[in-house]
Formats: structure tokens, C-alpha cells, sequence
């Protein structure tokens, strides 16, 4: 079974939060056991406690297989880019980490950092943090101090097609595209929005499957939990939104609760979670 979180935004409470769900007895009698996590990016900014958050990350590759993939927030944090959103108390505690602290981000050869995309073509999983279209297609020739925006960390799903200061728009149906030229049947995986959405694609076009499917609220260890099952179908192409990992990261979208996704049964279902506050 694949834990995937995304948008933890240095919040150490909820990053624990969703540990301790997914590896209690509750959880894995139902569900199974996590056998890989991945992680779709933004680690980092917004929070306030991004070394606690790096140290728990570097503790759980020790004891599961965590497959990354950059954020927007974790490259502004590593290139030095400035990006709105973090709160004084926020920045202090990002300036305050050390070269030893950001051991869990991998350099690569060329100096740049982690990597935009994971593919797993047994599983058909296109793992992403914004989306999943090819820089190189659509970033303008001319394009120079803003052409970061256009990367796979910076992409945001929409109804239209356009480039802003936010990053690059894309459409589903450019999404489903691109990631035909590698798989099949992809399972696109993304974060990025702050919110959870599903998207299926078959013969019949493009349609929006996450409001169709019932709420399910249930008790598992100490939690509340909340949940949407998608049965995946043979055939199908699918672009799911796990949502926002880390509250503190909350910015004016999504809920502010922590939510992540569960894998089963290789790619059969995807169950996404939000965890309800403890009163």
C-alpha cells in the first residue's frame, strides 16, 4: 500500500497526525500496511517548524521506501525565491536551518535539486506536485526570469489554458495527453491546489467523479476520519488531487485539516482521507 501526502508546509503536528493514523492497528487491520510513501512536494515555507518536519521525512526513509518530488515552496526555499505566504514566524524558522538540515532534498549533478515527476509504469502513476506537462513544450522562447513558472512544481489545474504569476494552467484533457506518450492508462497524482478533486477520462470524454462519490466518516485509532473511495476502472485514465497535507499551510483554499491518499491493491482504489480535529 503507497501513503502519498502532499503540501506538509513544515507542519510537524499534522505530518504526525497522519503517521500515527496510517501505522496504528486500526488503520492497517483495515487497510494493510504502508509499504512506500510519496511524497508530492512542498515540505517546506508557510509552517513553522520545517527542521522538526525535515527530521521526521529523514526518519521515515530509514523505514519505508519515500519517493519525492519537488514543490514550488521547497525550490523558492532552495533557489532563494521569494513567495507569498509565510507568516514572520515562518521565515525565521526557514532562515535558521543549516546545510545538515536539508539533507533530505537530493542534489543532483547539474545543482538542481530533487526531481519534477515520478513514474511507476506497473502501477501507472504519474506523481507530480502541479502537474504533469512538459516544460519544454510550453515554455515561450522568450520566457527568462519567469520560466521556472512553467515547470511540472508550478503547473495549477483549470478549466482554461494560460500563464500568470501563479505558474502555468493547464486543462485535464492536456494532462491526460502528455501522460499518454509514457503510460497507458495513467493515475495522474498531484497537490499543489490545497484541495482534493478527481477527474476520470474514458470514451465517453472528461468528467469531474469526486462529487459523486459518498462521504464516509468513520473511527480509526483516535481519529475521526473522512473518507472517499475511487474505484479505479480498468481503461480509464484518472488525475486525482490528494489535498493539503499540512494546516499551517492553509492560504485562503481547501480545508484546513490534514488529508493524504492511500494506493491499494496496485492502483485498484485510491481511498482519499481528511482527518478530523480531535476535540
Amino acid at each position: 500500500m503507497d501513503l502519498v501526502i502532499s503540501d506538509i508546509h513544515a507542519d510537524i503536528s499534522a505530518i504526525n497526525t497522519i503517521i500515527d493514523l496510517t501505522t496504528s492497528i486500526d488503520f492497517k487491520n483495515k487497510y494493510g500496511k504502508i509499504s512506500r510513501i510519496i511524497n508530492l512536494g512542498d515540505v517546506l515555507e508557510r509552517g513553522t517548524r520545517p527542521k522538526q518536519v525535515l527530521k521526521k521525512m529523514m526518519a521515515l526513509s530509514k523505514d519505508y521506501s519515500v519517493i519525492s518530488v519537488m514543490g514550488n515552496h521547497d525550490e523558492a526555499f532552495l533557489y532563494d525565491r521569494k513567495v507569498t505566504g509565510s507568516s514572520l514566524e515562518s521565515i525565521s524558522a526557514h532562515d535558521s536551518l543549516i546545510e545538515e538540515d536539508l539533507e533530505f532534498f537530493k542534489k543532483n549533478k547539474d545543482d538542481t535539486y530533487g526531481q519534477q515527476e515520478f513514474l511507476d509504469k506497473k502501477t501507472g502513476l504519474v506523481c507530480v506536485h502541479g502537474g504533469p506537462l512538459d516544460p519544454k513544450k510550453i515554455t515561450p522562447k522568450d520566457a527568462t526570469l519567469d520560466a521556472w513558472f512553467y515547470q511540472k512544481s508550478w503547473q495549477r489545474l483549470s478549466e482554461e489554458e494560460f500563464f500568470s504569476d501563479y505558474g502555468y494552467f493547464y486543462k485535464a484533457s492536456s494532462a491526460f495527453i502528455e501522460t499518454k506518450t509514457k503510460i497507458d492508462n495513467p493515475i495522474i497524482l498531484c497537490g499543489h491546489q490545497h484541495i482534493e478533486g478527481a477527474l476520470t477520462q474514458n470514451k465517453d470524454g472528461i468528467q469531474e467523479i469526486l462529487s459523486k462519490i459518498k462521504l464516509q466518516t468513520e473511527r480509526l485509532f483516535d481519529f475521526v476520519v473522512e473518507k472517499k473511495e475511487i474505484i479505479i476502472e480498468s481503461g480509464n485514465s484518472y488525475l486525482i488531487q490528494v489535498g493539503l497535507g499540512g494546516p499551517e499551510g492553509y492560504y485562503g483554499a481547501g480545508e484546513a485539516k490534514p488529508h493524504f491518499c492511500i494506493v491499494q491493491d496496485d492502483s485498484k482504489k485510491i481511498t482519499l482521507f481528511g482527518i478530523n480535529p480531535r476535540h
